[in-house]
């Protein structure tokens, strides 16, 4: 008798994270096994293209606006957790919007109630029963599946199918996409029967805030970092002549904040040109890999002989560019972008750890160009955020507050990358638990470890 599973895929991340790893390898393995993979359904032909597969479905979602309930309880659910991550978000809408009796209500949510459990859990219990059941609820009724994999269990669309599921009584798994997840977006609106993490820290987080028992909980590594570790890079010339520049010199890459968070991207490369131009740092190159998902503000700057701007990704017409998927050819670029670089600048730390795998340095921005922002408007208010905060103090990772520190720190790892390998290797520790390719296998075992 087959054995029906679904996967949710609402995120842009999921693809590259979750799907183009072992883990559909794994699990279409077994030939008895379906595999049903809901999508935006704008997105079902690419997602029909990219996974081709006798035993994989592809079924398209209508993406609608949030519902008012969803609204109203991300905000509660949101406001359960005393990090400082949320609480910046929560000042910096303070900052734009002037809602001071919102902040309020937030503030009070935080520093009181999100440190009784019973709120916690009356709150879940109150969302679980009112969120959408229709949407789903056909589809379990004509695939009758036997477990639910939600990919991303803080994504509207993934509680909405959890929510279902369990309803049905059918067995539900989650996993958190992101390192940062439960210190910037609160406790589960739904909390699935099992749940898989990334590493040890994050499963203290949903033991912590989440009142997830350790026997629920299932640690399987970063799967999109497989492909860094089983991977094979490309050669030097053949890289540095795709990009247009000189693979005898040092190459810097960039990787902006994107347009979300700040409109002095292209200020901080237009820093670079001037210390190349000025002869302020050693000979060097610069690769701007633009954040696939958020457009880059590229301003006054004209890119010179020495710049190469990438912009990755497939993007979807009549979408945004917050929409876009990376396929495999895409993450194996970034390896190979990683791997021939000599130092990143970046903008966030997510990269950092990508770029740790290859022993690459990277410094972070925290200073806005050439101005002086507003603190709510600056990048300086992201030195609050809790998730990186260990590894800057570490430093695995350098922060770096004005243009002098800047040019220092990219002199000093452009002469030798070596300083801070120490702290780079117990943050891959920390943040990776394992880096032997098979985070992708593992998840996909455990899964069929549920299904069978």
């Amino acid at each position: 008798m087959s054995k029906t599973i679904f996967i949710s895929c609402f995120n842009p991340f999921i693809f590259r994270n979750i799907l183009t790893s072992d883990v559909l390898k794994v699990l279409k393995s077994k030939d008895d096994a379906k595999i049903i993979i809901f999508v935006p359904d704008y997105k079902i032909d690419f997602f029909k293209e990219q996974l081709r597969s006798p035993n994989v479905i592809i079924e398209g979602i209508k993406i609608k606006k949030s519902s008012k309930q969803d609204i109203i309880f991300r905000f509660l659910t949101g406001s359960l957790v005393d990090t400082s991550t949320i609480l910046v978000h929560k000042k910096e809408k303070l900052y734009r919007d002037k809602r001071y009796f919102r902040f309020i209500i937030s503030w009070l949510l935080i520093k009181i109630f999100s440190h009784i459990f019973f709120i916690r859990t009356f709150i879940r219990s109150l969302d679980s029963l009112t969120v959408d059941r229709k949407t789903f609820l056909s589809y379990i009724l004509k695939y009758n599946p036997s477990l639910v994999f939600s990919t991303d269990v803080f994504n509207d669309y993934d509680i909405r199918l959890l929510a279902t599921a369990k309803s049905q009584k059918i067995k539900t798994v989650g996993m958190i996409r992101s390192w940062d997840n439960f210190t910037t977006k609160g406790v589960f609106r739904v909390k699935p029967n099992k749940l898989i993490v990334h590493n040890e820290i994050l499963k203290n987080q949903a033991i912590k805030w989440n009142g997830v028992s350790k026997k629920d909980i299932f640690i399987s590594g970063i799967p999109q970092y497989d492909r860094y570790i089983n991977g094979k890079r490309m050669d030097r010339e053949t890289f540095f002549k795709k990009i247009g520049l000189d693979s005898n010199q040092k190459l810097i890459l960039f990787s902006p904040f994107g347009g979300r968070f700040t409109d002095t991207d292209w200020q901080i490369m237009e820093i670079l040109k001037n210390f190349i131009k000025n002869k302020e740092i050693l000979s060097s190159q610069v690769l701007v890999r633009c954040t696939p998902n958020d457009p880059v503000n590229l301003g006054k700057f004209t890119p010179d002989e020495n710049f190469y701007i990438d912009k990755p990704g497939q993007g979807f017409e009549g979408r945004t560019t917050r929409d876009q998927e990376l396929t495999d050819l895409d993450m194996d670029w970034l390896a190979d972008c990683l791997y021939h670089s000599d130092v990143i600048v970046a903008g966030g730390a997510s990269i950092g750890i990508d770029a740790a795998i290859f022993n690459k340095p990277t410094i972070l921005i925290h200073f806005d160009g050439f101005e002086e922002k507003p603190y709510w408007q600056s990048v300086k208010r992201f030195l609050e955020y809790q998730h990186p905060r260990d590894i800057i103090n570490s430093r695995a990772m350098l922060s770096v507050k004005n243009i002098g520190e800047f040019k220092k720190n990219i002199n000093n790892y452009l002469k030798s990358s070596d300083s801070d390998n120490f702290s780079r290797s117990e943050m891959l520790k920390k943040q990776c638990w394992k880096l032997d390719g098979r985070s992708g296998a593992r998840i996909g075992d455990f899964l069929l470890s549920l299904l069978y």
